[in-house]
């Protein structure tokens, strides 16, 4: 599935976050990875310096993860120009399956060129997957054997949303971990002026609450029985961002994946409005899998 994974790097400490991630990944998928640097063009006379810096960072990558072989996984390419227009090109033009980057801070700054407004760009760009490591997670990097033990994947019920799936049943399938389903069942909660004399609000919740534990525990079933280790997770709430930002803390998962572009039905929630405040709001590094690329 991740033939070639792309990193990008803008020069500074926090963006190299995303290299160990990289690492682990095409251990396990056999995969190239490119290490990748845009400079501007008023760098381009320092070009050499930045191929001294990427040429080591890559010479490490090939130590982590050389498989008896002299061909050499990790490579570096460095252009000059826009990081985010040169990112969304070279993928187009290289067959890129996965892109690994540092993304913005738990605090909401944009560190470093590359990460903030160039990672928006990328994730609502490119038709791969991103997977987007969080800056406050490197003190435990060097602690753990294993970065990703424990994937959570929301779903809202949709058939885009689900196309997230087929990453973390590979991902599932090559690491070796357990997938963590979850579903929110969207509460209605009447204020004010806004109550319908008609309306049974205990009823339609109940429904609502039934429907999506009968649609999650079919969806367990099915992944059970092909062989995943798995289990599910459904609360109920309007805010489906703080349900899986908080689920994800209480299942302790290192990596949320999801579609970005899931459509919801009446009374259901939307996976990228929902994705984006998990972006900002969140502390769990996250997998983005584009729809569109289905």
């Amino acid at each position: 599935m991740f033939e070639r994974i792309l990193i990008p790097l803008d020069g500074t400490q926090t963006s190299e976050i995303s290299l160990p991630y990289g690492e682990e990944l095409a251990s396990k998928f056999n995969s190239e990875i490119i290490v990748y640097h845009v400079q501007g063009r008023e760098q381009e006379e320092l070009e050499h310096v930045h191929h001294v810096y990427l040429d080591k960072l890559a010479e490490n990558v090939n130590e982590m993860i050389k498989d008896g072989t002299n061909v050499l996984k990790a490579t570096v390419k460095i252009q000059t120009g826009e990081p985010a227009q040169n990112i969304c090109e070279l993928v187009e033009k290289n067959k890129i399956d996965l892109i690994v980057m540092a993304a913005i801070g738990a605090s909401g700054l944009k560190i470093g060129k590359m990460i903030g407004g160039v990672t928006d760009h990328v994730c609502h760009t490119v038709p791969i997957p991103v997977m987007l490591i969080r800056p406050q997670n490197s003190a435990h990097i060097a602690k753990k054997q294993r970065l990703i033990t424990n994937i959570l994947i929301p779903i809202d019920g949709s058939g885009l949303s689900k196309q997230a799936l087929p990453v973390g049943r590979e991902l599932a399938t090559k690491l070796k971990i357990p997938i963590t389903l979850f579903q929110m069942a969207h509460f209605i909660y009447p204020y004010g002026g806004d109550v319908s004399p008609f309306a049974d609000y205990e009823k339609l919740n109940e429904a609502e609450e039934y429907k999506v534990s009968a649609e999650i525990t079919a969806l367990e079933k099915e992944l059970k029985e092909q062989g995943f280790d798995v289990r599910s997770k459904v609360t109920s709430g309007t805010d489906a961002a703080s349900e899986i930002i908080n689920i994800s803390k209480v299942v302790n998962s290192d990596l949320i994946i999801m579609s970005t572009h899931g459509r919801s039905g009446l009374g259901r929630w939307v996976m990228g409005s929902v994705a984006e405040k998990i972006l900002r709001y969140g502390e769990t590094n996250l997998l983005l899998v584009n729809a569109r690329a289905g």
